[in-house]
C-alpha cells in the first residue's frame, strides 16, 4: 500500500530519500526552509557504496561532471614527501561502482532531475516552508505559516539544526570543536601562476591530504585536502582544522 511521506529538508539526503521512496510508489512531499535562490557548496567524495546506490536511481555521472578518483595520497604537509597512498583506481572492478568527486551543486541538481520535482508522478517540493513542530504520534507536521500536514511516515533530513532530532531523541546539537574551511580554486588560476603550476605538475590524480607533521595531540591535529571536481575545471582545496 502506498504511503504518504513527508521529508523535511531537500538537501542531498532528503532528495535521495525522496527519489527512492517515490520510485517505490509512495506519495512524497518535501518541505524545505530555504528558497534555493542561490545554492552554494564545495565538492565531496562519493565512495563506491554511494555511487552504486545513486546509479540504481539513474544518477548520470557525466551530467553531474564527476571526476574519477584514482588514488588517495597522504603527504607530509611541510616536505610534500608521500607518507601513504591508497589505490582506488580499481574500485569499479572490486566494488561494482567507482570512487568519484563531485561538486555539491551538481550533485544536488542531478538529484532534483531524478526526483522529477513538481512534475506529474514526481516529488512535490515546497520551498520557503519551515517546519516548526512535529507531532510524532499523530504523524503531523506544523509549518511556520500555521498550516498542518499529515503523513504515514516523516523523514528528517534537515541537517545540523534539525527540528526532527528533537522530536526523536529530545537533544540538541553539541559543538565538537571542529572547524572546516572550504573553497574552490579554478584550474586556470593555478595554471597561470608559477607556484600553482608546479603544484599541478607535482600532484598525482585523485585526492591528496597534506598532514601536519607537528601535530602531537588529536585536539591540535589539522590537515589540508585537495581534490578536483567538475571534470578538473575546479580543483577544490577544503582546509580542515581539528581543534578549538
Amino acid at each position: 500500500m502506498p504511503l504518504r511521506v513527508i521529508i523535511i529538508g531537500a538537501g542531498v539526503a532528503g532528495l535521495t530519500a525522496a527519489v527512492s521512496l517515490s520510485r517505490a510508489g509512495h506519495e512524497v512531499k518535501i518541505f524545505e526552509r530555504s528558497a534555493f535562490a542561490g545554492e552554494v557548496g564545495a565538492a565531496l567524495n562519493l565512495a563506491p557504496n554511494g555511487t552504486k546506490v545513486l546509479r540504481e536511481l539513474g544518477f548520470d555521472e557525466e551530467r553531474a561532471r564527476c571526476v574519477l578518483m584514482l588514488n588517495w595520497d597522504t603527504v607530509n604537509g611541510v616536505t610534500l614527501d608521500r607518507i601513504a597512498c591508497q589505490d582506488v583506481s580499481q574500485a569499479s572492478e572490486r566494488f561494482g561502482a567507482p570512487y568519484v568527486a563531485v561538486h555539491r551543486v551538481d550533485l544536488h541538481e542531478e538529484l532534483m532531475r531524478l526526483a522529477a520535482v513538481n512534475q506529474p508522478g514526481g516529488v512535490d517540493l515546497h520551498l520557503s516552508s519551515t517546519v516548526v513542530h512535529i507531532y510524532q504520534e499523530e504523524g503531523l507536521v506544523e509549518l511556520e505559516d500555521g498550516s498542518v500536514e499529515q503523513a504515514d511516515l516523516i523523514v528528517g533530513a534537515d541537517g545540523l539544526h534539525s527540528i526532527t532530532r528533537a522530536a526523536v531523541v529530545s537533544t540538541t546539537a553539541q559543538s565538537t570543536g571542529l572547524s572546516a574551511f572550504r573553497f574552490l580554486v579554478p584550474t586556470e588560476v593555478l595554471e597561470n601562476d608559477r607556484a600553482g603550476q608546479e603544484l599541478l605538475d607535482w600532484k598525482s590524480p585523485g585526492a591528496t591530504m597534506f598532514a601536519d607533521p607537528g601535530s602531537t595531540t588529536v585536539d591540535q591535529e589539522r590537515h589540508l585536502m585537495w581534490y578536483p571536481c567538475r571534470r578538473q575545471e575546479s580543483p577544490i582545496i577544503p582546509f580542515l582544522h581539528i581543534g578549538n
